[in-house]
């Protein structure tokens, strides 16, 4: 495998250039070129019969490899990446690949365009190796898991019937831990996003003019915020809202107790100062505990100096990460009933921006201790987290074709997805091939 991979690399390359040069933002014409480019590639490495689907939003594409049985395992990616922002903060262009100190720069890179390529040139590599799969394969490749695959589920209900043989699915997706090891998630945490807005006025008023008359948009938002969160108890106020949050089990328990932590790296990694003093306590946070978060916020002036205005509207961005089985519908039910007061007034809007509901597989599905061999190849150990952290559409799988999903995130931790300077290391790449090819040896 080393040689295969060594003589092929340059090849490798040649294609990662040239797939993270398409600029598969959101409302970008890339996009569609993104979605054909991915088509042909595993026509051409793989044999695939391909279909690109149109949908509501960007195409999806679905090829089917067929193998020496009709059981078939469903890998899931995404062509599209994250707007890069400010380029002038970027070392490089984040749309011409640069390989420099042991990585590859550039946007996509690590999420997911580099992850993605690594399945297909793993699956290459054992085709060649091989000449033929154990099992047939069904590769998924969306253009909007960076808007909350708001379309999927419509577009995967309709393509059932070409999804009927699966019988489980691997997500890949995410980063591996902080000291480079290779981690398999059974679960990941859901999403919902929204945005509250308060209005008092047609325009911004002179506080000398209507101040004490005129209601100001910010402070009626932060009323209205009260109302959801209680920052005292660090609890969501929402009716229902922790229903169905869970513990986890035994199993889960050990796995977590085996996980790494190492403070100072995680410090070093990401910034922050104050982490929790434990395994046991870091890990349920992030997996087994459900968040509330202000991402950003918007009212009157916030320029250089001062200026006396009321603002007359005030606007909330909040994301909530949510875990087991607590659901969206009840919590936008609940949402709306403490809030109905403010939303009969006219002067107070909720919009819903992104619904990901969580996802679960049991710690006893059929391909864990398959996986969990593939894994010992790489690394020597076999770590499980019980869920991941961030929010991918898992319940696609999970809850639609109702399969065990797994998820294998293939970058390193320090990837820098979403932000400036995204990357994946020369050695995540090259193993994230090589554990592919052994996940496959190991699913017979």
């Amino acid at each position: 495998m080393k040689k295969f991979i060594a003589t092929h690399l340059e090849y490798f390359e040649k294609i990662f250039s040239e797939f993270i040069h398409l600029k598969s933002i959101d409302e970008n014409e890339d996009k569609e070129a993104a979605a054909f480019f991915v088509a042909r590639l595993v026509t051409e490495l793989l044999g695939a019969k391909v279909e690109v689907i149109d949908t509501k939003g960007s195409p999806l594409v679905i090829a089917t490899i067929i193998g020496d049985t009709r059981t078939t395992k469903l890998f899931y990616g995404h062509y599209d990446v994250m707007n890069p922002g400010d380029i002038t903060e970027w070392d490089n262009d984040p749309f011409i690949l640069k390989k420099d100190r042991g990585r590859y720069w550039g946007r996509g890179t690590g999420d997911n365009k580099g992850q993605l390529l690594a399945v297909i040139f793993g699956l290459y590599m054992y085709k060649e190796l091989h000449r033929t799969f154990p099992f047939s394969i069904q590769l998924v490749i969306e253009g909007e898991e960076e808007q909350g695959s708001p379309h999927l589920k419509a577009a995967i209900t309709d393509a059932k019937k070409m999804l009927h043989d699966v019988d489980s699915t691997f997500v890949i997706d995410g980063s591996i831990n902080q000291l480079g090891e290779h981690i398999l998630r059974l679960g990941n945490r859901g999403a919902l996003g929204l945005a509250l807005t308060a209005n008092t006025a047609l325009r911004d008023n002179h506080s000398g003019n209507m101040g004490n008359v005129m209601d100001n948009a910010a402070i009626k938002l932060i009323n209205i915020l009260n109302k959801v969160y209680d920052f005292s108890q660090h609890r969501v106020l929402i009716p229902d809202f922790y229903e169905g949050v869970r513990e986890p089990n035994q199993q889960e328990k050990e796995w977590i107790a085996a996980l790494p932590y190492e403070k100072e790296i995680i410090k070093k990694q990401t910034g922050v100062k104050k982490l929790p003093p434990n395994n046991k306590e870091y890990y349920h946070k992030l997996m087994f505990e459900p968040t509330f978060n202000i991402s950003g916020m918007n009212a009157g002036y916030s320029g250089k100096g001062i200026k006396t205005i009321i603002p007359h509207q005030a606007t909330l961005k909040i994301d909530c990460r949510l875990v087991g089985s607590q659901n969206l519908t009840k919590i936008k039910k609940g949402l709306q009933q403490i809030l109905r007061e403010e939303s009969d007034s006219n002067e107070f809007v909720v919009e819903y921006l992104v619904e990901v509901p969580a996802s679960n597989t049991a710690s006893n599905a059929p391909d864990v201790t398959k996986i969990c061999k593939a894994l010992k190849k790489i690394d020597g150990k076999a770590l499980v987290e019980p869920v991941m952290p961030g929010t991918v559409p898992n319940y696609i799988w999970t809850d639609i074709l109702k399969v065990p999903t797994y998820t294998l995130p293939l970058a390193n931790f320090d990837q820098a997805n979403h932000a400036v300077n995204e990357n994946i290391s020369q050695k995540a790449f090259v193993e994230g091939i090589t554990l592919i090819y052994e996940l496959v040896e190991n699913l017979i």
